[in-house]
């Protein structure tokens, strides 16, 4: 058997964009690759049929890329996106399921960004499109590169995008044979999401509000040709993932009901009634936007978030009974449906990503692609379990929690350990290979890895979520920490142990070294290090972060200022590794920078600080390859160089010594 390495990371398939039809039995998808000679992702559209037994084939050359890929009503030819000119830029294209060339529709003066169906004849395509568009009376495009930047509101930068002034995403239609375009439309808004009615008739559209603050979104219904466009929601601060029923008479959506909340739910507007409302009521969490109807229009769909699984779920519109389907120890990262059939992408933490389908029941599972099977198979996988821990509630009491853990195959322990704070926090650990390569590859070097689903965690219900609002780090650190006591009573565990974390995660790592002495190493990512100049430079900070603290820094500051991990670095024995993307809008570089010079001039500890050029806040799963294999390995030297001793469980230096210590030179 092989040993995993980081370098792993360009053997594996990424399975994305997955659509189908209704009533065919066709399914087009995405494959993603890294590619170690170009530092790029090569992506191809492929096709199989789930009703057989037939293997995927690719329908793209790899020489160009491919992205959002979708299937003809009638099943026999499809639409995506490619840049085949570069002169032309980003086009829509056209190609016969059967085989052939792919041809351009027309030619779009405007980027594609995403095809959002075709209409129900197979006449159209619906399409979003990134357009021009003048921020002020002093706007001259002809200033190209040197144009200012004017921004009149928030957000006016996303993570991924970058500035998202100059321009406006506009809806429009395209003819399937001439490739005409019509605007359906347009304004000082973006278009987010959008759907015909299967009659053809109405369109149902997510747009953002316009004024000061455009993170807030709504369900829009317009008539087919964009005009009448009313809104239909109100109440609702986040609207996403709009699907027609079968009857044409309703409309499911993912909504979230609190700003700066990530606890998504299913919601139906009925258009008799004028009213949207909650099947499921509010424990039902969803994970991303795939709803799918059944036919019968009284069940639909989707993927729950449950006790730090992903799973397909089916919910009952008549009572709100949910159906959870095969509930194995896996992520479902994808849904849809082809014929009868629900497809959807899973993976493991010992099976990766590949493609599924069952019937609406759960019966006559079957798997479709082998994409990762051949190579992953060939590797010592780690043992993966999943288990609850007693842990401190946090008031005065105590509760369970999971908490995934790996341990290296064919020895026993004790171990050395890396604790693995995950982001959000309202989110879960995530079976997701590109993002945690070094799991595997700390394993394979005899580690242990357990990343607990903490107080905080999203699908455990909104109050366990929620009860972390205003408590970052206090509440959930010590329930890491009781994690890490069990797996060393236990012999599990060595007093070796380092933390790990990203974004929320960065946050307690960031926290952990200074408010505990269990840490001989940590390796701090994309962190939230001053929740004040956070909430200010992040492209969400300004709305989250008020949620997050349970009040505006006007309302709470001692509690911003409090919780900020570096007010407490000074503290730290760990030695720290801090890892950041240069263009990460999410958790600004300033974070990271804040963090480590905090460290340096405070705290006695090796630190270091990395950036990677044009790196987002996706670094380490989507970022180019090349930063993507220097990320993974340099945190599994960082920890195994730097956790070689054992940790002292003596007391954290007070301030007053950590100021003397700085006073001598220290």
């Amino acid at each position: 058997m092989i040993c995993f390495e980081a370098a792993d990371l360009y053997l594996h398939k990424t399975i994305e964009s997955l659509g189908g039809a209704a009533n065919r039995d066709g399914l087009v998808f995405i494959v993603a690759q890294a590619n170690k000679d170009n530092d790029r992702y090569d992506t191809a559209v492929w096709y199989l049929r789930p009703s057989g037994y037939e293997c995927p084939r690719r329908l793209t050359s790899l020489s160009f890329d491919a992205k959002s890929p979708s299937l003809a009503p009638d099943g026999r030819s499809l639409a995506f996106i490619s840049t085949r000119d570069p002169d032309q830029g980003p086009q829509i294209h056209w190609l016969p399921v059967d085989g052939g060339e792919a041809r351009v529709l027309g030619s779009l003066e405007a980027e594609p960004e995403k095809i959002q169906m075709w209409s129900p004849d197979g006449n159209a395509l619906l399409v979003t499109v990134k357009a021009k568009w003048a921020e002020d009376e002093f706007d001259d495009p002809r200033a190209g590169k040197s144009r200012p930047r004017v921004a009149g509101h928030l957000p006016y930068k996303t993570d991924g995008v970058g500035w998202k002034v100059g321009h406006r995403t506009q809806l429009r239609s395209i003819d399937a044979n001439s490739g005409e375009s019509t605007t359906l439309l347009a304004g000082d808004f973006n278009v987010e999401e959008a759907q015909w009615s299967p009659d053809g008739r109405q369109l149902a559209f997510v747009r953002n509000r316009t004024g000061a603050q455009r993170h807030l979104s709504d369900l829009w219904l317009a008539d087919a040709d964009g005009g009448n466009a009313r809104r239909v929601t109100d109440g609702i601060c986040s609207v996403s993932g709009p699907r027609w029923a079968p009857d044409g008479e309703r409309v499911a959506f993912v909504g979230i009901r609190q700003e700066g909340d990530s606890l998504s739910t299913l919601w139906i507007y009925e258009l008799a009634t004028d009213r949207a409302y909650r099947p499921a009521g509010n424990g039902l969490q969803l994970e991303g936007q795939w709803l799918v109807w059944h036919p019968d229009g009284e069940r639909i769909a989707t993927v729950v978030s449950r006790h730090g699984l992903h799973e397909v779920g089916v919910v009952s519109l008549d009572d709100g009974h949910v159906t959870r389907l095969h509930s194995d120890l896996s992520h479902v990262h994808a849904l849809c449906q082809v014929k009868d059939r629900l497809v959807a992408v899973r993976a493991s933490l010992r099976r990766l990503d590949e493609i599924e389908s069952m019937l609406w029941n759960g019966d006559d599972r079957r798997r479709h692609s082998a994409f990762n099977l051949a190579w992953f198979s060939e590797r010592e996988r780690p043992r993966a379990i999943k288990r609850r821990f007693v842990v401190p509630d946090g008031d005065g009491g105590s509760e369970k929690i999971d908490a995934w853990l790996l341990l290296p195959p064919h020895r026993e322990g004790p171990f050395p350990l890396l604790v693995d704070m995950h982001g959000g926090p309202q989110s879960t650990t995530l079976i997701d290979f590109p993002d945690h390569v070094y799991w595997y590859d700390l394993c394979a070097k005899g580690w242990a890895i357990v990343s607990p689903n903490a107080v905080g965690s999203g699908g455990y219900g909104p109050k366990f979520a929620r009860r972390l609002v205003g408590r970052w780090g206090e509440l959930d650190l010590p329930q890491y920490l009781a994690v890490v006591d069990t797996l060393q009573k236990e012999g599990i565990a060595d007093l070796r142990v380092a933390c790990t974390g990203k974004s929320y995660g960065g946050f307690l790592s960031a926290w952990a070294i200074g408010n505990s002495s269990r840490f001989t190493s940590a390796v701090v990512s994309a962190p939230v290090a001053n929740i004040e100049s956070h909430a200010g430079t992040s492209d969400t900070g300004y709305y989250v972060t008020p949620y997050a603290m349970g009040g505006d820094l006007t309302e709470a500051d001692e509690r911003y200022h409090r919780l900020s991990p570096i007010r407490h670095c000074r503290n730290s024995r760990s030695a720290v590794l801090i890892l950041q993307g240069e263009d990460d809008e999410r958790c600004p570089l300033g974070q990271s920078e804040e963090l480590f010079a905090s460290i340096v001039r405070c705290a006695r500890v090796p630190a270091k600080l990395v950036v990677y050029p044009s790196a987002t806040h996706g670094l380490s799963a989507t970022g180019k390859p090349s930063q993507r294999l220097d990320y993974h390995r340099r945190l599994v030297a960082w920890v195994e160089q730097w956790t070689a001793r054992e940790a002292r469980h003596d007391e954290m230096p007070t301030e007053q010594s950590a100021d003397s210590a700085q006073s001598q030179g220290a």
